[in-house]
């Protein structure tokens, strides 16, 4: 009797199809790792179907024709954010009419004076014609209150050393310091290259007064004493020393855009330069002087709206504002001085004694 037992079907006779024996092939696949690049397929072919391959084509094309224009754009952008910032820019213009040789007719026959005026005799134009400077650089001249600045108010911008003394044989001018002196000194070098922003002689320095505001803009009158130096060495050294810079700045404190600048030597005046040089070593015995009139050296921003349509909510007069300028400068101008009829009478009224004083000229700023 023959006994029929079934075999116990073995791994081995198990069919798990192709994907088995591709897993035999491999051999050290995982099937983990099988799963996972099964999902990685079905991915694919996800996103296959989603996009055609056409669109797929299409959106090649359109972001390679974006970075190609943003490439060529890029410096045309460049160039147009520099136009504007150029545009930004204020275009200053000198005025200068020299010296008349005139002025020197009773020093020019002598070799001493003849050498040591070169430096004026020669000066015919200014050094720069005209230049460009940025708008926010006259940011240095306003008050440190700002907005809240009130008309009348004044404020030191190159302070005042009148005690300190400084000899005359000199030719390079100190280099400047902080931003106020950087950029008077850059106006004053338009007109010569030897700018120096402290006189040998009082009054020094320089301060400003609020004349007007609006809620956003300031209209700002300055005084600047400063002189130049003319000559350079073998020659003795010849100083030109205006009576006095006048300067009128409209800024908006806001963007710090200018609306009006000029700065000048007033003119209304029959006597408004002093010029000194040495003719020989010794400063006390060899300094020969004169004083004459200067026609024009002014300096003024071009293309600016006229300041004059503003509408100040709070001003002083132009003269008031030049009034507390000279008292800043000058402490005799801090005296209320009356001629002799005017203060017995107000003497009598107010029982107080009368002084006297003999003055051989008058109390007066003959800069301005």
């Amino acid at each position: 009797m023959t006994s029929t037992r079934k075999r116990k079907s073995s791994a081995a006779d198990v069919d798990w199809g192709s994907e088995a024996r591709t897993l035999g092939k491999e051999g050290k696949d995982s099937r983990e790792g099988k799963i996972d690049r099964k999902w990685d397929e079905d991915k694919d072919h996800q996103v296959d179907a989603k996009v055609p391959p056409i669109k797929k084509y299409l959106l090649y094309a359109l972001s390679f024709l974006l970075g190609f224009a943003v490439i060529w754009l890029w410096p045309l952008t460049h160039q147009a954010s520099e136009r504007a910032n150029d545009a930004a820019l204020l275009t200053l213009r000198t005025h200068f009419t020299p010296v008349s040789p005139d002025a020197f007719d009773d020093f020019i026959d002598r070799e001493e004076s003849r050498s040591s005026l070169h430096g004026i005799l020669t000066w015919k134009t200014a050094s720069v014609a005209w230049s460009w400077i940025h708008p926010h650089a006259f940011a240095a001249l306003l008050p440190a209150e700002g907005i809240d600045a009130k008309p009348g108010h004044v404020w030191r911008l190159i302070p005042d050393t009148s005690r300190e003394f400084m000899y005359s044989n000199k030719y390079v001018p100190p280099p400047p310091s902080g931003s106020v002196e950087e950029l008077l000194y850059s106006l004053l070098s338009l007109f010569h290259p030897q700018p120096f922003l402290v006189s040998r002689y009082g009054p020094r320095g320089a301060a400003a007064v609020l004349r007007a505001r609006t809620f956003d803009s300031l209209d700002i009158i300055f005084r600047l004493h400063a002189e130049y130096q003319l000559n350079t060495p073998p020659r003795r050294p010849l100083w030109f020393t205006p009576a006095a810079f006048m300067g009128r700045l409209v800024i908006n404190v806001t963007d710090y855009s200018v609306q009006h600048f000029v700065m000048d030597v007033p003119t209304q005046q029959k006597l408004n330069v002093d010029l000194e040089w040495l003719i020989g070593p010794n400063e006390d015995e060899d300094m020969e002087v004169t004083i004459t009139h200067l026609e024009q050296m002014q300096l003024s921003a071009e293309g600016l709206s006229d300041p004059g349509s503003l509408m100040w909510s709070q001003e002083i007069t132009y003269e008031k504002a030049h009034d507390l300028l000279q008292k800043e400068f000058y402490r005799y101008k801090q005296v209320e001085y009356h001629n002799f009829t005017k203060a017995f009478f107000k003497g009598v009224k107010e029982h107080r004694p009368v002084h006297t004083l003999i003055l051989w000229g008058v109390l007066e700023d003959q800069s301005c």
